[in-house]
């Protein structure tokens, strides 16, 4: 839904091309970034039947994926083991680049942390082997709590630069001065909340109790699985997941006034540091699987900033 996009149109960047095949997420899209009436912009609604003689040449490539198991992962296959797969679909763009104009800048995928150990490590290291034909890699697991949003989200980030630009060294000495130079966020979950909510985000009797029979159940095990419960100064919540609609269950806000209640999907965009004037759409289910789904910007705003001498972009 943009949440990529946004730091770098802050600084100056044209967006050329996006690719996103769910209808919702696209109209939320669309609601904010006006695709009908974008200069010099390419919509793809499936990114497997884009041709790469359509996308534009450009500096800067973002993208986050699913991780499928490849066929033959670890194998130098080429390009037969990552086939079917939509990580497959961005190399075969950077391979066309390559061979007819020259690849972007900097490339920056975004992904779970889990994606290091899929496949018994396999995915990973044929991601990164591909990647390294043409770019300088760093892999980079930032959490979104030390970015100033009160919410504990660890991804995994792959941070590329052509190589006739930078060493691998170099790359990865400049993002660990860049990390450790900056100010170090504080924060609470009550930045996040609205003073005034609507009772229906207050979950139902019956839901309330179903949470806190699972809970003792899981307890009783030995394992901690169930509801988190959070409060105005709690300093973050749980990881936000594409399912929190079902039953709120990793995020629910202590209610003085009775059971406790959801994330309103205005909170759910804070949480991932979208700014104020995001446009949600008219579906609140959709909204907070996009929000689930989505990136927390505050983190790539960082990674933005770091990358921008690499990029002829900004003022």
């Amino acid at each position: 839904i943009g949440g990529l996009r946004i730091p770098f149109d802050e600084i100056g960047g044209l967006c050329v091309l996006t690719s996103e095949k769910d209808k919702w997420a696209k109209a939320t899209y669309d609601l904010n970034f006006g695709l009908k009436n974008a200069k010099d912009h390419v919509f793809n609604p499936d990114i497997t039947t884009l041709a790469e003689q359509e996308v534009p040449d450009h500096e800067l490539l973002l993208g986050g994926f699913p991780c499928q198991p490849f066929s033959h992962a670890g194998k130098r296959k080429g390009f037969d083991d990552i086939r079917g797969t939509l990580f497959f679909d961005i190399a075969r763009i950077l391979d066309f680049k390559a061979k007819t104009s020259r690849v972007p800048n900097v490339i920056i995928l975004e992904n779970v942390r889990g994606l290091v150990t899929h496949d018994k490590g396999n995915t990973y290291k044929r991601i990164l082997e591909v990647l390294s034909t043409w770019y300088s890699v760093s892999p980079l697991l930032l959490n979104a709590k030390d970015f100033g949003v009160p919410q504990s989200r660890v991804r995994i980030y792959l941070v590329g630069i052509r190589k006739e630009l930078v060493s691998e060294h170099q790359l990865t000495k400049e993002l660990e001065s860049a990390l450790s130079s900056r100010a170090q966020a504080r924060t609470k979950v009550g930045d996040i909340l609205d003073s005034n909510v609507d009772s229906k985000y207050r979950i139902s009797d019956r839901l309330w109790a179903s949470h806190q029979a699972r809970k003792a159940r899981h307890e009783s095990k030995g394992n901690g699985w169930g509801y988190r419960l959070v409060r105005a100064d709690s300093p973050y919540t749980a990881t936000i997941s594409a399912r929190y609609n079902k039953d709120g269950s990793e995020i629910l806000i202590d209610d003085e006034l009775g059971n406790p209640r959801k994330l309103t999907p205005r909170e759910a965009a804070r949480l991932q540091g979208f700014p104020e004037d995001f446009n949600l759409g008219p579906s609140e289910a959709q909204s907070y699987k996009q929000f689930g789904n989505a990136v927390a910007v505050p983190v790539v705003r960082f990674l933005a900033e770091s990358v921008t001498n690499y990029l002829s972009i900004g003022t």
